[in-house]
């Protein structure tokens, strides 16, 4: 996974660690957004389902994976979003 310059600022202007925007990118719903790109999230329904394999990382994140969103091309990694109300993504 490539972080570009503009990801690298957002993530700590936002105070999401590489760790979770990892997790979000492995874990994640995929949604196709405009220019070839695709949206990274993770709700609670897919939280849970995960939580059985990776328990320890998402007691310490889970409002941070819960309310980040990750802009992605392929591995490279566009921007991040915080998440701050109700997303109806399909």
């Amino acid at each position: 996974m490539i972080f570009t310059d503009h990801s690298k600022i957002r993530s700590q202007q936002r105070g999401v660690k590489k760790d979770v925007v990892s997790f979000i990118y492995k874990y994640g719903k995929k949604v196709s957004v405009k220019g070839n790109s695709q949206k990274y999230f993770i709700n609670k329904k897919r939280l849970n389902s995960v939580k059985f394999v990776e328990g320890d990382f998402i007691k310490k994140n889970d409002q941070s994976i819960l309310n980040t969103a990750i802009v992605c091309k392929g591995k490279v990694v566009i921007t991040i979003t915080k998440i701050n109300k109700k997303v109806n993504w399909n």
